[in-house]
């Protein structure tokens, strides 16, 4: 299964950015075997502007991603993604 987080680095030393739609970067694995298929890719929305979150949520559904981690979602990315039905788990701002 698919799993997209929002990272502050391409390493797993700086694992978690606390914003989902200006993240810098999204850590992408499988949970079948999380360290052996890690792979980092740029957000499309790094500028930041107003959106971001609609242009990462509907990124993460193109990416097939079926779960994704991260300390705080925006309103309008979090309702994309409901509507494509991907589950989102909390976890503590760094």
């Amino acid at each position: 299964m698919r799993i997209a987080i929002p990272a502050q680095g391409q390493d797993l030393d700086n694992l978690m950015c606390a914003r989902f739609g200006c993240s810098p970067y999204f850590l992408f694995c499988d949970s079948e075997d999380p360290l052996g298929t890690v792979e980092y890719r740029t957000n499309p929305s790094i500028i930041g502007t107003d959106g971001a979150g609609i242009v990462v949520a509907e990124y993460m559904a193109k990416e097939n991603v079926k779960i994704i981690i991260a300390a705080k979602l925006g309103h309008n990315a979090l309702r994309i993604i409901r509507a494509v039905k991907i589950p989102t788990y909390s976890a503590s701002e760094p």
